[in-house]
């Protein structure tokens, strides 16, 4: 069957010109992401700033789609709470509109806050029209509101009062109110006589919170045009959506006349309509064919030239998608050796090799992220958290230090001191995170050790002579510490490392730390820009000896066949890798079972820590050899989903719904310290469980209590769920399940969309195929002969997007 993924990239980069909220004329702005009105992330908070800057990036999955995305801009207030300066709501319309092919980016004028955009959730209608008992030879129009689930909280308590308004024809009839609930049912029927001639009139199901005082709030609309409503009887859930009039998000508002400043995002979006694994196996049976050794140079280049030259994805994604493919086919060391050879062939200088961004670089660098994650957090994790719970102030350039010292008030020390407490300091924390390094060789994983020995020989095939002796190690280096190493140091939230970007003083400590790492990884040229780097460089020269012997153990590894897929380096999972901690922190936990319950909800404070099988957690203990934990396991899993504020008058709350021996369900509840930290939490445990048996299409959102669950009121314990599991949106990471299709539909699409171009590079090499010229080490004839597969290819697999299309069932 056929499904539609959705996954929006979203950078927040900086703000300009916002409001000053606090009595300094500045404030402390931090930015929220919402899709469809539920809070998915927030940024770092930068304080005193009118003009942040935060460079941060996010990639949400969507597997329902989304019809908005808001970034709320908020000032930080300990003591009087958050004000919010202003806000952008960008509708998905708006985004497919103004995208060009790679994406969105501009500044956003800041509007004022608006009520009524803070609509979510699903009416579930059945309508038709049918011939009029009253007049003959007229029809009538019916229509039953039978329930909503997930609409949007209102209120303080975080449930609304909602009812629903059908307006038809000048006719308006209402439901009835229900309390306290975001998931209401109303099953109400409502019939409208309809003149002998109706094309072009409309059908609006509206959605109001009734409040006591003041005008009730907008939840949102439904329009339903009559000439597009069948005869028989249709039953259906609808998504409420914005009125009509507020779609265009991107012209001024009512009431935005002040101006709150701008905010410049980077957004783009990725559908695709991915089809059942089996329609795409002629690009699956040619991307390994392109993989394969013997047919590198007549396949492999020319394909990944041409994917190059026509792809709307940037370099990464790009690169992303191939390695994913790769991964689920278990041919990914024979792929990346395959294409980094490509770089090396075309590549005159070594000391250039890899140093821009290519294909094979990006490649290479999702392809570290993905295998190679529990490697980096095991070996720097200690090392940056000390860095980050040290707070200590160093600044080695001249120009900036007595900045530094007055901002951090160290009058009593001279320049020449500061400077020299500083490199030792700096110097202190390399050799911890150099010898981290020296030591982890046995932890780094197989695949990432046999890719870069496959590396270091063909550079050894390309370069064989002595003066080039350095080349393997550099190119190994320039992967794994200037691509890696040093990145994960300078930027440890972007890799996981912190949940939090790290303050000012933290930070520029992490930038001279991740140039030390980048010096090292230099390995024969110390050239420094900055001569203030140069007493520190003979130090740096010292650790030549030790880094290539790491290379060389990091290399030094066997296998039975050179290209060995799926056996020592395949999917199955050893017990070392299974017991890798995917994540671990503090929280609050509760554990729940409606039978078993005879007293009120106490949260209590525990360490969890979460592997591939199992999640444990204990009390909290500084001495880990008398810890003793409790654990879940992975596999009876059966949703991982948010919890109503309105629930428990708490926020940041998850649940964990499990499968008991004796088949009833469990529920562990958790509290996060911010929301950051619950969706981690809640991506990461639903990547781990993603092909569990015991999943569930629904949960209930509320808890049970009172005799009866504070979502929909039903009042057995064990009624099903009013809400859709796995519904919300998932952080996207390296954890990502791999899936064959999806990458393979991502693919194809970058030739799909430029066919037209395909078919006049086509034309072109047509007549240039009896030359002897060569775009690099390819052939006209061999470009010519990939291009007219990947055509026919293409044509294939969109035979099956146009049956879906319209609908039929032979897929």
């Amino acid at each position: 069957m056929a499904s539609k993924h959705t996954t929006l990239y979203l950078r927040i980069a900086e703000a300009k010109n916002l409001l000053p909220k606090d009595l300094n004329g500045k404030s402390d702005p931090y930015c929220v992401i919402k899709v469809d009105n539920e809070i998915i992330s927030r940024t770092a908070t930068v304080y005193k700033n009118l003009e942040p800057l935060w460079g941060e990036e996010f990639t949400l999955h969507m597997p329902f789609g989304f019809q908005d995305l808001s970034v709320n801009i908020y000032d930080e207030d300990r003591v009087s709470g958050d004000d919010i300066i202003g806000t952008v709501s960008i509708t998905r319309e708006v985004i497919q509109r103004l995208s060009d092919p790679r994406g969105l980016e501009n500044w956003f004028p800041l509007q004022k806050p608006d009520k009524d955009w803070e609509i979510q959730g699903e009416i579930l209608l059945e309508y038709g029209i049918r011939p009029s008992t009253s007049e003959p030879g007229l029809y009538q129009f019916y229509i039953t509101v039978i329930e909503g689930r997930d609409l949007a909280p209102k209120d303080k308590t975080g449930y609304s009062d909602p009812y629903v308004t059908v307006a038809c024809l000048g006719d308006l009839k209402t439901t009835s109110r229900q309390k306290k609930t975001r998931f209401p049912e109303w099953n109400e029927i409502f019939e409208f006589d309809l003149p002998s001639i109706y094309d072009g009139e409309m059908v609006v199901i509206t959605v109001y919170d009734k409040d006591r005082l003041g005008a009730d709030d907008f939840m949102g609309q439904i329009h339903l045009p009559l000439s597009q409503i069948p005869h028989n009887s249709t039953k259906k859930w609808h998504p409420v959506a914005h009125k009509t009039e507020n779609k265009n998000t991107t012209s001024e508002r009512r009431g935005s006349k002040v101006d709150r400043g701008k905010i410049r995002l980077k957004i783009f979006l990725l559908e695709e309509i991915v089809l059942p694994v089996t329609c795409y196996q002629p690009i699956i049976d040619y991307l390994l064919q392109a993989a394969k050794p013997y047919k590198h140079k007549k396949i492999g280049v020319p394909f990944w030239m041409l994917l190059n030259d026509v792809r709307r994805l940037d370099l990464s994604e790009t690169g992303a998608a191939l390695v994913r493919f790769y991964l689920s086919q278990d041919s990914d060391i024979s792929f990346l050796d395959c294409i980094t050879k490509q770089d090396i062939d075309e590549t005159d200088d070594p000391n250039t090799l890899f140093r821009g961004n290519s294909l094979a670089t990006k490649a290479m660098d999702q392809y570290m992220k993905i295998i190679g994650m529990p490697y980096l957090h095991e070996t720097l994790n200690s090392c940056i958290e000390k860095v980050y719970s040290d707070k200590k102030t160093v600044e080695l350039d001249p120009h900036r230090v007595n900045s530094v010292r007055r901002r951090h008030s160290l009058h009593k020390e001279s320049e020449s001191d500061f400077i020299q407490s500083s490199q030792d300091i700096l110097l202190s924390y390399m050799i911890e995170i150099m010898e981290a390094i020296y030591t982890s060789v046995d932890d780094c994983p197989l695949k990432m050790r046999l890719v870069f020995r496959n590396l270091t020989q063909r550079v050894k095939e390309k370069w064989p002579e002595t003066e080039h002796k350095d080349s393997p190690y550099q190119a190994v280096i320039g992967f794994i510490f200037l691509r890696f190493f040093a990145p994960a140091i300078l930027s440890p939230k972007l890799f996981g490392l912190q949940d939090h970007h790290p303050n000012r003083k933290t930070s520029r400590t992490l930038t001279l730390l991740a140039k030390l790492t980048q010096l090292i990884g230099n390995l024969t040229s110390f050239q420094v820009k900055e001569e203030w780097f140069q007493p520190l460089v003979p130090i740096m020269k010292s650790h030549v000896p030790r880094i290539k012997h790491y290379i060389d153990s990091l290399v030094s590894v066997v296998t039975p066949d050179k290209y060995t897929e799926g056996v020592s380096t395949g999917r199955s999972l050893t017990e070392k890798e299974n017991s890798i901690i995917l994540r671990q922190g503090v929280l609050h936990k509760c554990r729940y079972h409606p039978k078993r319950l005879l007293r009120s909800f106490v949260f209590k404070k525990r360490s969890f820590w979460l592997t591939r099988n199992s999640l444990h957690y204990s009390k909290i203990s500084t001495d880990d050899s008398v810890r003793r934990s409790k654990y879940l396991d992975v596999t009876m899993i059966c949703a991982v989903e948010k919890l109503d504020y309105g629930a428990l008058g708490k926020s940041n709350i998850g649940q964990i719904i499990l499968k008991t021996p004796e088949g009833d369900q469990d529920i562990l509840y958790f509290q996060a310290k911010d929301v950051n930290e619950l969706t981690s939490w809640i991506s990461t445990l639903r990547k781990t469980c993603h092909y569990n048996k015991y999943l569930v299409p629904y949960y209930h959102p509320g808890v049970y209590k009172n005799d009866k669950w504070s979502c929909c009121h039903k009042t057995k314990s064990t009624a099903p769920g009013c809400n859709q599991t796995y519904h919300g949106v998932i952080i996207g990471d390296w954890q990502d399940s791999l899936d064959t299709a999806r990458e393979a539909q991502i693919i194809l699409s970058q030739f799909s969309q430029s066919l037209d171009k395909l078919r006049e590079k086509e034309k072109y090499l047509e007549t240039h195929t009896s030359s002897n010229g060569k775009t690099g080490s390819v052939s006209p004839q061999s470009q010519l002969e990939v291009l007219r597969n990947v055509i026919t290819i293409v044509n294939t697999i969109q035979k099956d997007h146009d049956h879906y299309q319209q609908g039929e069932e032979t897929l």
